[in-house]
């Protein structure tokens, strides 16, 4: 049989898995009410200009705090535009389809070079990684594709560019698909970051650097540095001083273990234990190592970004916020690939006990895992599930009455926007008549794309 097949199935039932969780817990906790930043990037300046022909590509190319998100526009612009209105729900239901992709495009280039049995271990890892729980806040909010085409993009640029001596065609694929993750979200700034680290590590191993690796990855950061925005305003959720950053850093770098920022050093052991033989010359890259290297150190990096620039806030001190999870849970699977590497290439006599290490370590993993899937459980999913439309009743009636008071002592998550002035202008815009969510216009049918939504989350 083609050796292509098995892993092709592989990554498809990964696909699979991921697609199914994720439209179960937006069958279970999603809501078509617009959250936060939906209010003023769509309902107050993306559909109203589209509708009055306002809309340009500059606009398109603007930043949103930190981040270009063009391709979020341009995907909330086409399911407007196919809908004949604004539904958050349509939008929840694409992006479980970019992450169950991103998901199974990660299971088919880390598995590829695997024996069939390493396959179904890989997209069993994977599938469960990517359980949807953990990543609530991208998952159960609208806007939040920018995550996903982040990801997608720099996957792909990370396979392409991080191969041993890059055709030119290769190369110019993936200087276009790094471009394109740049206008996607912030973490694909990083990804020359995490190029320039391989090209060290190979520099460090043969005694020579790749110099034409390390000029492509030179100039994208140059690139990414030129594009990059500073918020004035986010300069207080900076760490502010070493102290706060290496504690802001253990706890990213420690996850599923956020809480306690020395064992990041446990966590990671795999890992730095691999790289450190493999720079000493004790051992060579496996198949695929190397684009396991990347993944991890275009994670690390992410991680660290977000300890320096939000080491100093109150949600990073309470363990990491759930839009993370997503690109930081490619260390901890790193480090899962290390950690079996490792054990595999343990001497015959001393196999048996590598095993169990490499088990303890997994086992210890995955009792973070499994604890905060149980906080995030209690805490958020099983909550919400018994009172999905709580958003929609709370929302309807401020609709009906414009009285804040509608929504004081209620929780942050059922709260639309901290400052519901910018709910009101959505609400009373003329532009948006006859375009809000089904939830907000129940009189009228809902477009195709909403009716098309709800058949599949069976609401």
């Amino acid at each position: 049989m083609n050796g292509r097949i098995p892993n092709a199935a592989a990554a498809a039932a990964v696909f699979l898995a991921v697609l199914g969780a994720q439209l179960a817990l937006v069958a279970a906790c999603g809501t078509d009410i617009p959250f936060h930043d939906q209010w003023n990037i769509e309902g107050q300046w993306l559909y109203p200009a589209w509708r009055d022909g306002t809309l340009t590509f500059g606009g398109l190319l603007q930043a949103f705090n930190e981040h270009r998100i063009l391709w979020t526009h341009l995907l909330n612009l086409g399911i407007f535009a196919a809908n004949g209105q604004w539904d958050p729900l349509v939008q929840l239901v694409a992006i479980a389809v970019l992450r169950a992709a991103c998901a199974a495009g990660l299971a088919w280039v880390v598995a590829r070079e695997l024996s069939p049995r390493g396959r179904v271990a890989v997209a069993a890892v994977v599938a469960v990684a990517f359980l949807p729980h953990l990543a609530w806040h991208n998952v159960l909010w609208g806007i939040e594709s920018h995550a996903y085409f982040a990801l997608g993009c720099s996957l792909i640029a990370l396979r392409l560019l991080g191969a041993e001596d890059p055709s030119p065609r290769r190369i110019a694929a993936g200087v276009a698909v790094t471009i394109a993750g740049l206008f996607a979200m912030g973490p694909a700034a990083l990804v020359p970051v995490a190029l320039l680290g391989l090209a060290m590590v190979r520099a460090i191993e043969r005694r020579r650097m790749a110099w034409k690796d390390a000029g492509v990855a030179g100039l994208l950061l140059a690139l990414a540095l030129i594009l990059r925005v500073t918020v004035p305003e986010h300069a207080a959720l900076q760490a502010s001083g070493p102290g706060e950053f290496l504690a802001a850093a253990g706890r990213v770098l420690g996850w599923p273990h956020a809480q306690t920022p020395l064992v990041a050093l446990g966590v990671n052991a795999p890992l730095l234990l691999l790289l450190g033989l493999r720079l000493a010359r004790k051992r060579t890259a496996a198949h695929g190592e190397d684009f396991v290297v990347l993944l991890a150190g275009w994670s690390a990096a992410i991680a660290l970004a977000t300890a320096w620039a939000r080491g100093g806030s109150a949600e990073l001190a309470a363990g990491l916020p759930s839009r993370y999870v997503d690109f930081i849970v490619l260390l901890p699977l790193a480090n899962v690939w290390a950690a079996a590497a490792l054990a595999r290439e343990v001497a015959a006599p001393r196999r048996p006990l590598g095993v169990l290490v490499a088990g303890a370590w997994g086992a210890f993993l995955l009792a973070g895992w499994i604890g905060l899937s149980a906080e995030v459980w209690r805490g958020l999913v099983l909550p919400r599930a018994r009172d999905r439309e709580a958003p929609v009743r709370l929302m309807q009636a401020y609709q009906a009455s414009r009285d804040d008071a509608v929504f004081a002592g209620q929780p942050l998550l059922l709260v639309p926007h901290p400052n519901l002035a910018a709910v009101r202008a959505v609400l009373d815009d003329p532009r948006m008549k006859g375009a809000l969510p089904p939830s907000l216009q129940p009189e009228q049918l809902p477009g195709p794309l909403s009716r098309a939504a709800r058949a599949v989350v069976a609401r």
